[in-house]
């Protein structure tokens, strides 16, 4: 399945992309797709979301799907179609 994923603010100046699409199998998480964003476009776009234990703590992530928007952890299910939005934590 795809989902997009798009970043924000000083996030994108770390990771050096603005969004992406990636495919992930049906019972993917987040960090699925951070994964298989650092396998598009570079270790550093991985580097600059996710820390040693889960998301870095200058970030905020959230999932938006047709029916919300919500805070998601590393562990969270994506589902075809959601964006995973990444911003600075405020």
């Amino acid at each position: 399945m795809n989902v997009r994923i798009e970043l924000t603010g000083s996030v994108v100046a770390r990771t050096g992309t603005r969004d992406a699409r990636v495919a992930v199998p049906e019972s993917a998480t987040v960090a699925d797709v951070i994964e298989k964003l650092g396998e598009k476009r570079g270790p550093q776009a991985r580097a600059g979301i996710l820390g040693e234990r889960g998301f870095r703590p200058d970030v905020r992530v959230v999932r938006e799907s047709k029916d919300a928007t919500e805070p998601v952890s590393t562990r969270s299910t994506v589902e075809a179609g959601d964006t995973v939005r990444v911003q600075p934590n405020a």
